[in-house]
């Protein structure tokens, strides 16, 4: 799969040719997309063991939304929403538990992961309400699953960073919401725009087909591509988010938007700090079993929770 003009280094080579390759997505059902998808995350382990994992549900506007709550210990002192990647319609809380787990047991924050509405048969905007419900109801006090009064981040990978950038917009201002945690996040609708589309558009993990097929079962006829609720980095006024981590994939489709994200979060005043972890590809932070990089950016990640969450403190 990988070759040199790609940038992979050699554990992220090894780890590729150990996968076993998968048709295009555009020659599978959308629920074949999400077996495979599954199968896959099945085989990169299980995550590190923690005092507490517990299925529930929150009230949102269109009716209950599932998650999964991590608690590191019996009483956590923060909360990070988590939301799974995927291309918005493939992934959900089995492909990205182990993740979870990792994030809970680094931070030591609880983790609350979103089983939001997928498409296609619930297309944009359903993902973005169940999320915004989501975050709004730990903020208010009100999702009835014992974390009230805590301080509280959002963030998730790929399609779920496109999501938890977009709550993050929608509730700035809100005292208690700390941190985004944007990884390797789609936050435009434009890929022609982006030189790292055609570098990478072929070859890898995720690929320009990929994305092209998860905006085609995500998105209406109809929609405005540049609605900020779909591509947040098309959102006129950045001012008054909270404190932002961005990280890339030196290999990925997505590098260069997510880094253009970064920096306008930064000019809008907005403290962020973005990390491009060189050498790896679109998936890697799910193969933390597997790839170094991905452990040592897993623990920077949670790093930067803890950090987040203790200035708040």
């Amino acid at each position: 799969m990988a070759s040199e003009h790609l940038g992979l280094s050699p554990e992220a080579e090894q780890v590729l040719a150990q996968v076993p390759p998968r048709p295009e997505r555009q020659g599978l059902t959308v629920e074949q997309n999400r077996q495979a998808m599954l199968a896959s995350a099945c085989d990169l382990g299980a995550g590190p063991p923690l005092w507490s994992v517990r299925d529930a549900e929150v009230s949102g506007r269109a009716g209950p939304i599932p998650v999964r709550v991590y608690l590191p210990a019996p009483e956590p002192s923060s909360v990070l929403v988590f939301v799974h990647g995927g291309g918005w319609a493939l992934g959900d809380l089995e492909t990205h538990d182990a993740l979870c787990r990792s994030l809970a047991d680094l931070s030591g924050c609880a983790v609350v992961a979103v089983n939001y509405r997928q498409p296609p048969e619930n297309r944009f905007p359903a993902a973005v309400h169940d999320v915004v419900d989501t975050v709004r109801l730990l903020l208010d006090d009100e999702a009835g699953l014992g974390l009230d009064g805590l301080p509280v981040a959002v963030g998730g990978d790929s399609a779920g960073g496109n999501l938890s950038a977009v709550a993050a917009q929608k509730l700035r201002g809100h005292q208690r919401l700390v941190h985004q945690l944007l990884l390797v996040p789609v936050v435009d609708t434009h890929p022609e725009r982006w030189p790292s589309y055609a570098e990478f558009a072929t070859g890898l993990p995720l690929t320009r087909g990929d994305m092209d097929w998860y905006f085609e079962q995500y998105l209406s006829a109809d929609v405005d591509l540049d609605d900020p609720e779909l591509a947040p980095l098309r959102c006129a006024d950045l001012t008054g988010l909270p404190p932002a981590t961005v990280i890339t994939a030196g290999s990925d489709v997505l590098r260069d938007e997510g880094e253009a994200y970064a920096m306008r979060l930064r000019e809008a005043g907005v403290p962020v700090e973005v990390r491009r972890c060189e050498g790896v590809f679109h998936t890697f932070l799910l193969f933390g079993e597997r790839l170094s990089d991905a452990r040592e950016t897993q623990s920077y990640a949670a790093g930067r929770l803890r950090a987040a969450f203790a200035e708040e403190g």
